[in-house]
């Protein structure tokens, strides 16, 4: 690990101030690069303090109140609301967008007539179009750049406040959601505070976004996105890709503005996972092999594949027994879809605490990474699962974390859309366990993503940021 390079003793200590929508106790994946470089800051002649919701205004994010221990003592953290009053507008539009149901629950049938059967210059072909309309409208409007963009007013004030309250000398907005970037933004030219971007996932050129997103959101985003890079004092990107397309995309002026710092490896979470492995090899023999996948199933990530090969290697003989600890929204139906297929070697937890996903982690034999859509970023999760030094399968196509795979020789890679692949890197990590062969490189890429050594490199671009600014 890296040196412990700290501040002179009694020097001023600097202040940020960090812009993160969600912070414990709301357990979102995002958290835990903020929480690393506000424990490990002070090192560097920096403390951080926080802007971030209120648990009872976020939806969809569970909430776990140990994670609160790990805030550091002392340091100031502000949660604001949303506007209710856009909440409601949103509802009011919401209500004319869809059509009322019946009393069996479904929508009327002239509502999902197909298209082609339906006129867009009849009457009714007209008034769904409209609908339709209405609704790309709202999501334009109400849900750009993301939906937590109800939130940005309120923040924007509460930050402002703060400057004033506590002086920190650089602001730190960290995203996604990017609307975090937004009420950075509105800080910084309100309070002539420097501003620093902390891109952990794409924006503009988010892949997923662009295939999803009409035209005019896509250009919306990107104007956005080109808006806080003008006003940043510095740019910090996830991936040397990342780095790379935002120095192609923007002029030469900005080149030196993009800084990467991936995320790293949580040492606070070191000691614990050694305990949970003791305890796993201390516990009687498993049935079967068991394959574990910490993380929901959303948007573009399928389990289906997964599930197909490892009902392929039951057929064959080699029983393994795969748990999926985290929601899974695609299909809704899953549970009863492998009770009808007999498949009970599939295992859905759902959510989780951390502690109880670390500890189930420690229990399996081969980790998963599911990222079909992974040109420009790693999986945070990806990170973690290196402290347990286990092979791990990871489901994805070219890109950052195929990249990452290779160069550490840490796991293999599969098509996230071909089960027989799947089930064929499965048999190949089985045959690698049972002979002892492990390959990877597991303390150089610890060591090249310690958070301490990048939390220096953090403070070097606050440093960085104020000498701009002067």
């Amino acid at each position: 690990m890296s040196d412990r390079s700290t501040a002179e003793p009694g020097a001023e200590r600097h202040q940020c101030l960090f812009v993160a929508h969600t912070f414990p106790p709301i357990a979102a994946v995002g958290i835990y690069r903020t929480l690393r470089f506000m424990e490990n800051l002070p090192d560097f002649g920096w403390e951080g303090m926080v802007l971030s919701m209120k648990e009872e205004a976020v939806v969809g994010y569970p909430i776990d109140h140990s994670l609160c221990s790990r805030i550091p003592a002392g340091a100031i953290v502000e949660r604001v609301g949303v506007w209710r009053l856009l909440d409601r507008g949103i509802e009011w539009i919401k209500r004319i967008c869809h059509p009322r149901k019946n009393n069996s629950g479904q929508p009327p049938a002239d509502a999902e007539v197909a298209a082609g059967e339906q006129q867009e210059d009849s009457p009714r072909g007209f008034l769904s179009g409209a609908k339709r309309r209405l609704v790309s409208l709202r999501e334009i409007v109400f849900y750009t750049p993301d939906d937590c963009a109800n939130w940005i007013g309120p923040a924007v004030i509460a930050g402002c406040r703060m400057v004033r309250q506590h002086r920190p000398q650089v602001i730190v907005s960290t995203g996604p959601p990017h609307s975090a970037h937004l009420v950075g933004l509105g800080i910084c030219l309100l309070t002539r505070t420097p501003l620093v971007l902390d891109l952990r996932d794409p924006w503009a050129c988010d892949e997923w976004r662009l295939r999803e997103d009409p035209k005019v959101r896509n250009w919306l985003q990107k104007r956005m996105e080109s808006l806080c890079v003008r006003f940043a004092s510095r740019v910090v990107l996830n991936t040397e890709r990342l780095k790379r397309e935002f120095v192609v995309a923007y002029p030469k002026k900005h080149a030196d503005t993009f800084v990467t710092i991936p995320n790293g490896v949580d040492d606070r979470s070191a000691a614990p996972i050694r305990q949970y492995l003791q305890e796993a090899r201390e516990g009687p023999p498993g049935e079967a092999p068991i394959l574990c996948h910490p993380g929901s199933i959303y948007r573009h990530r399928s389990l289906l594949p997964l599930i197909d090969a490892v009902e392929q290697l039951k057929a064959s003989q080699e029983r393994v027994l795969l748990e999926q600890i985290g929601g899974v929204d695609d299909p809704p139906d899953l549970a009863a879809r492998l009770l009808r297929r007999n498949l009970l070697e599939v295992k859905l937890w759902g959510q989780q605490s951390h502690e109880t996903t670390l500890r189930r982690m420690a229990a399996a034999d081969i980790l998963i990474v599911i990222q079909p859509i992974s040109t420009l970023q790693v999986a945070a999760k990806l990170y973690e699962m290196l402290l347990f030094q286990k092979p791990i399968l990871v489901l994805t196509g070219e890109g950052a974390i195929a990249d990452f795979i290779r160069e550490y020789r840490v796991g293999m890679l599969a098509d996230p859309n071909d089960p027989e692949q799947i089930a064929q890197v499965i048999r190949q990590l089985l045959q690698m366990l049972r002979k002892g062969s492990s390959t990877g490189d597991w303390e150089r890429a610890r060591a090249d993503y310690d958070t301490h050594h990048l939390t220096g490199k953090l403070a070097a671009v606050l440093d960085g940021a104020i000498a701009r600014s002067r």
